[in-house]
């Protein structure tokens, strides 16, 4: 009976291991590099506030991080918004669908898409069977239907609110790729599928964005017999969705530049291939508007090197970085003050009701602006860890004894199984 009792002391105490270890992942996950505050407004309503580089430069991809709290720290609602806009509505090119195929077990619908003419595209309109779901998305792209590289990992998107049998989801900010094939995974985590009609894109003349420039990059060149190389360094990694240069050359020129991000920290490593943006290949011409346009490019350093082959040199004496300006909308109320979060390695895409509503939101806002940003220093203090491997590879253990608990468990019945027997 002793021995009973052991075993059933070690199933309590791993237990409680267990859930330690999980919820102290999941409480470190939380953490914030940065804090910052919300200039009080005079009356109550929704605000666009302006997240200006000197916020999302301390971001992840696609801005999953960040937090707003009220002076009870209760966590308050918000919607991401890019002001990016697609004109011409009417002049829309669609995409053959090839598959379209709801996979129960794995709580998404896979949708497969052919680029016949192998357009250059960067946003994506999905025509779907009404449906107000919470709707996340994962895209990849292909020139052969075997090999598949990440575009724009899990995030979320909500469908516009319509009465009518149909609605749309559009996606306007995908890396600009032009992939013979894109596959699109819609998770469903109610197990209510997706239904996509139609597949549509807008060509890049009929999108447009407004900018924010940023503090200009330091320039530097060097030439070669053949090549010039142009390096673009900011002082911290920054966001950058727009490029243009100043050229000096002669009077009709045109070479070939491949653009290179010498600093490597820029997708998570889940053991999929991301699509490589960071080597990129472009034309600069004495009638080009010498301008790369970008998307989700977070760098420090960049190289172009341009190819000369026997021409002379071009003198780049100048070159300007864009950001597409980033707000989030939200409700305040002037009796209130607001704290918001920001900068976190491991925070997800927070779930609100907020965005199913958007369309009872006025179009024009009213501005508030943030102040007061500070680094959370118990956040950043850098602690030695006791292991030298990513924290990922602690849930093969957690396994293990996963596996060990359930045979103890199985020993224990069959124990408890035999004493009611002899008692018998």
């Amino acid at each position: 009976m002793m021995k009973f009792k052991n075993n059933k002391t070690i199933v309590s105490r791993t237990v409680f291991i267990i859930f330690f270890i999980a919820n102290t992942f999941n409480a470190s996950s939380q953490n914030f590099n940065r804090t910052a505050h919300i200039q009080p407004v005079l009356t109550e309503g929704y605000y666009k506030i302006f997240l200006s580089p000197e916020i999302t430069s301390q971001l992840n991809h696609s801005f999953p991080d960040i937090r707003i709290y009220d002076n009870h720290n209760n966590e308050i609602q918000y919607i991401l918004q890019k002001e990016k806009t697609v004109y011409d509505k009417n002049k829309r090119i669609s995409l053959k669908i090839l598959k379209n195929k709801h996979k129960k077990y794995k709580h998404h619908t896979e949708l497969i898409v052919q680029n016949n003419e192998n357009y250059h595209i960067s946003n994506l309109t999905f025509k779907i069977v009404n449906n107000h779901n919470p709707v996340y998305l994962k895209i990849y792209g292909s020139d052969n239907e075997k090999d598949w590289y990440v575009i724009k990992n899990n995030f979320p998107a909500v469908p516009k609110i319509s009465d009518s049998d149909s609605t749309e989801i559009p996606i306007l900010d995908i890396p600009e790729s032009s992939f013979n094939f894109y596959k699109l995974l819609f998770y469903d985590y109610d197990e209510e599928p997706i239904e996509i009609t139609h597949v549509y894109f807008h060509d890049l003349a009929n999108v447009r964005a407004e900018y924010v420039q940023l503090n200009s990059p330091k320039i530097s060149q060097t030439d070669t017999l053949s090549k010039s190389i142009i390096t673009l360094e900011f002082k911290s990694p920054q966001f950058v969705d727009m490029i243009s240069f100043g050229i000096e050359g002669p009077v009709y020129y045109l070479r070939k530049v491949k653009m290179i991000k010498k600093d490597t920290s820029s997708v998570p490593h889940t053991g999929e291939e991301y699509f490589d943006q960071f080597k990129k290949e472009f034309y600069i011409g004495s009638l080009k508007s010498n301008r790369i346009n970008l998307w989700d490019y977070k760098a420090k350093k960049i190289e172009f090197v341009v190819e000369n082959k026997d021409n002379q040199s071009l003198i780049f004496y100048k070159a300007n970085a864009y950001q597409i300006k980033n707000y989030i909308v939200t409700y305040l109320k002037p009796d209130e003050t607001y704290t918001i979060k920001f900068g976190s390695v491991e925070a997800n895409f927070p779930s609100y009701d907020l965005p199913y509503f958007q369309d009872t939101i006025p179009v024009v806002l009213p501005e508030a602006y943030i102040d007061n940003i500070q680094i959370n220093k118990d956040n950043n203090t850098k602690i030695k860890p006791i292991w030298n491997f990513s924290v990922k590879y602690l849930w093969y253990p957690i396994g293990a004894i996963v596996l060990i608990l359930i045979l103890i468990s199985i020993k224990l019945i069959r124990e408890k199984f035999v004493n009611n027997k002899k008692t018998e």
